[in-house]
């Protein structure tokens, strides 16, 4: 499960890194996604916590059901 999910970083840092278009098409995306962040701030990083706790609770859940 490790190694699959290294060996898809891997190859998606591999395709940004070939690719430029791609790249900074991502590299803007992220960078529009800051600019939202510092326009809403601090209510965006409160609502940015709350939503990373929920995927972790949700993440926790679904692991500790049996099979």
């Amino acid at each position: 499960m490790a190694t699959r999910a290294l060996g898809f970083i891997g190859l998606a840092a591999l395709f940004l890194g070939i690719s430029p278009k791609i790249r900074q098409a991502v590299l803007d995306l992220i960078g529009s996604i800051n600019h939202l962040f510092e326009l809403y701030a601090p209510y965006s990083y409160v609502l940015g916590v709350a939503l990373v706790l929920v995927l972790l609770m949700m993440s926790f859940y679904r692991g500790a059901q049996p099979r």
